[in-house]
């Protein structure tokens, strides 16, 4: 008996030069732009100032799948457009909020702005106008 089936030899496939070069682009701007899916922005802040303490208490919703690599990592305070500070952090201690007691000088009538900013990519802001 003879075994009619062949085994077929697949042919060498070439990828172009500028197909590689393509598809290397397209591998790098996938890491690049990675982080940006897995940015979770705060969701709300609330503030609060006491005025006889001058300080300010603001907390955010800031949900976190993993509290060593997604973290709110900066807080700018503005005071009447002027940054009065610039903190940075490097945890939160919560899955699910992030809270911090700023010591600041503002007056009655004073528009105080939060910009906070998670570690792996977007912000949010609020403000708060200074009342007695």
């Amino acid at each position: 008996m003879r075994n009619n089936s062949r085994s077929v030899i697949p042919k060498r496939i070439v990828i172009p030069a500028k197909a590689g070069i393509h598809c290397f682009l397209l591998f790098f701007l996938f890491l690049f732009f990675m982080p940006a899916v897995f940015a979770t922005p705060p969701v709300s802040i609330s503030l609060s100032y006491d005025l006889e303490k001058g300080s300010l208490h603001v907390e955010a919703v800031h949900p976190s799948f993993n509290l060593e690599k997604s973290y709110v990592r900066l807080m700018n305070v503005y005071v009447n457009g002027q940054e009065v500070s610039a903190l940075n952090y490097f945890k939160q201690n919560d899955p699910d909020e992030f809270s911090d007691d700023v010591p600041l000088t503002a007056q009655v009538g004073d528009v105080i702005k939060v910009d906070l900013f998670c570690s792996l990519g977007g912000e949010m802001a609020k403000e708060l106008t200074v009342k007695k």
